[in-house]
């Protein structure tokens, strides 16, 4: 490996420190690079097929003395300071395809157009390509000039509307017997177009059951999707985005972001982005021992931290592993086309098989 051990978090922490804007965005521009070449999200996209995206934010606490450190949206405690980051993620690969820092009271719909601009221009999406593409938005995205601006630039949309007041308005005016069941606790109903989204769409006004008391909750979503005939699709299609947020939370958690505080706001984006390419690689490995079924906790869990023997040769390293470990046959059987990481305990280290 060329060293004889590990760099300890001291050394870790000054790096990350020594970071600033030209090398953050050296950092980005080789995450581009290889995301390009191996992610299968961007595969099918090019393959002119069609690819869901979900855009989502989410917070990370600070302290108040860290650089873009704000009060704002936050799921820890009330009134803590947070830094938020922005993630583009594909369900299908579990793949995300970058990360973007903002400051803790930035809302999410003030960078999409930032965002959706910088991965058009990084992956090469002409509008060809971005008729494929389609977003799934939640309500904070879903201001009605948001969504056109996202329609005009080609691509389909599923998103919550913005305004809850407005849902609640128009539910109003709707007769008891016009809802119709998505699933136990849900309802819908179709409404016109919404005059200011030019680009044709479909609206429906959704209510779901209050858990904690009674009376209902009431959204709208905005769909540019014509697979489903009947409206109660485009409604499962969005539920299905509740799991993207918890895969996301999960990232976060497992590998240690939602923790590492870092002053230096550069210092966390590069954190952030390296975060985002142990995942992917995370994700590669996975795919290339066949074992796609595992999450990211169980993989790291039964897979990487694995117990064996390394020595080394003239060959380099080689990587010995006891018939006893779950994934033994996975392991001994892979055909090395990347390196694959295997931590092990006796060299307190990560190695790698090649």
């Amino acid at each position: 490996m060329g060293r004889e051990s590990l760099a300890d978090q001291s050394l870790l922490s000054q790096t990350l420190d020594a970071f600033d804007a030209q090398t953050v965005a050296k950092l980005r521009s080789n995450m581009v690079e290889l995301v390009s070449q191996r992610s299968r999200t961007l595969a099918r996209i090019r393959q002119r097929k069609d690819t869901i995206l979900d855009l989502d934010m989410t917070d990370l606490p600070c302290s108040a003395l860290c650089e873009g450190a704000t009060k704002g949206r936050t799921t820890a405690r009330r009134g803590c300071t947070v830094r938020q980051l922005s993630v583009p993620y594909n369900h299908r690969y579990r793949e995300p395809l970058d990360a973007f820092l903002h400051t803790g009271n930035t809302n999410c719909a003030v960078p999409l157009e930032q965002i959706i601009t910088y991965l058009e221009e990084s992956y090469g999406w002409e509008r060809t390509l971005r008729e494929k593409i389609i977003w799934r938005l939640d309500s904070g995205y879903g201001s009605d000039k948001k969504l056109s601006w996202l329609m005009r630039r080609g691509y389909r949309v599923v998103a919550k509307g913005l305004s809850g007041t407005r849902a609640a308005n128009w539910a109003r005016n709707v007769p008891a017997g016009d809802w119709r069941p998505v699933g136990s606790t849900q309802d819908y109903v179709e409404l016109p177009r919404i005059p200011s989204i030019t680009s044709p769409h479909r609206c429906l006004l959704v209510r779901t059951e209050q858990t904690k008391s009674e009376g209902y909750r009431y959204s709208y979503l905005i769909s540019t999707l014509k697979n489903w005939v009947r409206p109660k699709g485009h409604v499962l299609f969005y539920n299905q985005r509740q799991g993207i947020e918890k895969e996301i939370q999960l990232i976060k958690s497992v590998l240690g972001l939602k923790h590492k505080r870092k002053h230096s706001f550069t210092g966390m984006e590069a954190l952030a982005l390296l975060t985002v390419m142990a995942n992917l690689e995370l994700v590669w490995y996975r795919r290339a021992l066949g074992l796609d079924e595992l999450g990211i906790k169980r993989f790291i869990r039964d897979v990487i931290k694995t117990p064996g023997n390394a020595t080394s040769g003239r060959s380099g390293i080689r990587v010995e592993l006891g018939p006893e470990i779950k994934y033994f046959q996975a392991l001994n059987n892979w055909k090395p086309q990347i390196a694959l990481p295997l931590y092990l305990s006796e060299s307190r280290g990560i190695l790698y098989k090649n």
